[in-house]
């Protein structure tokens, strides 16, 4: 009975939000899952849990701002703005494009998949959106096997493949941002320990792809502009050279504004404009994360954190190897649940950091896990918005395009052999 009182609320949400999607699958809705924004879907789980909470109403609404304005909640939507702000402005004076060129354009044509997948995994770590980075990279491996070079359902899970690479990765990735902050961890630290597993996944890829393709027709390249790629390239090493990630967002927002100016005729007012624009794109996953903080605020005061942790300790006596693997299983839960990875990040943060707490877990550890395992379901999910739009580019099945995202079942194994097999050790980075 405490069980369900305690996690009531969480749900409700999933109630709400996973039964809706699965009610418009049913009914043959496209992109069923987001029908109903989670920003709405989550408003009667902090509706109940003030009913559940107990104490006067106005210490009840001051666990719920306490939450909502916890300094790593308010932290995280600061960056949110402005990894927004740098991807639409980055998009408009064409640094997406012209990087597409530039690595096809690097490739032999008989590694023209290898090319997809690296190409793909350039572009989502550096604007760090495995979406933005499907609906640029897909139509170019549709295109290329419309040829007849190679099968468009590989071609495709290929690029998802890539964009996860980035997603899990990226400096400035929503998911990085939320694991990080969520976990109070050090930016550098998680990103190496992120690119360990990352890399060595990707290479296992490479020599997978080497092996089923090697032959393929010229892709059509485009001219592009060398500069354009400077934004990306100097987030990248910012990033990994220990900056604060306002310093590495900021910095290559005026990067990118100081090329527009010089180099694209991007006036000022464009430039403010598209800030504006970024700032907007980020809304949802904004209100989502000031909303989560805020359930979680009260959901702490209820002890449903604690009550996990107790809960995992006690019965099964884990080890640090173990203790691990249930924070990868727990967010990995949330995220086929929710069907968001960011979300299922979030979800999962206090409970993650409770559990890695209890266990002396370095926090980057922690990090890095939450964010790995959650892209590697939601690279898998039929009805995850990565595969749907890939599905919709080239008319492939989803449950024949996620069979194939082969990047994601490596990934998978990667971190679970990594974990078991590396001890754990505070100064190991």
């Amino acid at each position: 009975m405490r069980f369900l009182t305690l996690f009531s609320p969480i749900f409700l949400f999933l109630g709400l939000f996973v039964g809706s999607g699965l009610l418009f699958t049913w009914q043959g809705v496209e992109h069923a899952f987001y029908q109903i924004a989670p920003t709405v879907a989550i408003l009667p789980a902090i509706f109940l849990a003030f009913f559940l909470l107990k104490g006067p109403m106005q210490e009840r609404l001051n666990s719920f701002l306490d939450g909502l304005r916890h300094r790593d909640i308010v932290t995280m939507c600061l960056i949110f703005l402005l990894a927004g702000a740098f991807n639409v402005v980055t998009k408009s004076i064409g640094c997406v494009d012209a990087t597409v060129n530039l690595v096809l354009s690097l490739i032999p044509s008989h590694f023209v998949l290898i090319g997809l997948f690296l190409t793909a995994a350039f572009i989502s770590t550096a604007i760090g959106t495995s979406m933005g980075t499907i609906a640029t990279m897909g139509p170019i491996a549709v295109g290329i096997a419309n040829h007849g070079v190679l099968p468009i359902d590989l071609g495709i899970a290929t690029v998802i493949g890539g964009s996860m690479f980035g997603d899990s990765l990226s400096p400035v990735g929503d998911t990085t941002i939320a694991a990080v902050l969520s976990q109070g961890a050090d930016f550098r630290k998680k990103l190496i320990l992120n690119s360990i597993v990352a890399c060595i996944a990707a290479v296992i890829m490479l020599i997978i792809l080497w092996l089923i393709h090697t032959h393929a027709a010229e892709p059509i390249v485009n001219d592009y502009d060398l500069i354009l790629v400077v934004p990306y390239v100097v987030l990248v090493i910012l990033a990994f050279a220990g900056l604060n990630v306002f310093q590495v967002l900021i910095s290559g927002l005026i990067v990118a504004g100081g090329i527009g100016f010089f180099h694209h005729a991007y006036s000022i007012l464009s430039f403010v404009k598209d800030i504006a624009k970024g700032f907007e794109s980020m809304q949802e996953i904004f209100l989502l994360s000031l909303f989560v903080g805020g359930l979680a605020g009260m959901l702490k005061e209820m002890g449903t954190m604690h009550y996990v942790a107790d809960f995992i300790g006690k019965a099964h006596h884990l080890s640090k190897r173990s203790a691990q693997l249930v924070i990868g299983g727990l967010v990995s839960i949330f995220d086929v649940l929710i069907a968001n990875n960011c979300v299922a990040i979030i979800f999962s943060g206090e409970i993650a950091k409770t559990i890695a707490h209890r266990y002396k877990i370095p926090n980057h550890y922690t990090a890095a896990w939450l964010d790995i395992f959650s892209c590697v379901f939601q690279g898998i999910i039929p009805y995850g918005a990565q595969i749907l739009l890939a599905s919709t580019l080239s008319g492939v099945s989803p449950l024949i395009i996620a069979g194939q995202v082969y990047y994601c079942y490596i990934l998978g194994a990667v971190v679970i052999a990594y974990i078991v097999l590396v001890p754990v050790k505070k100064d190991k980075i």
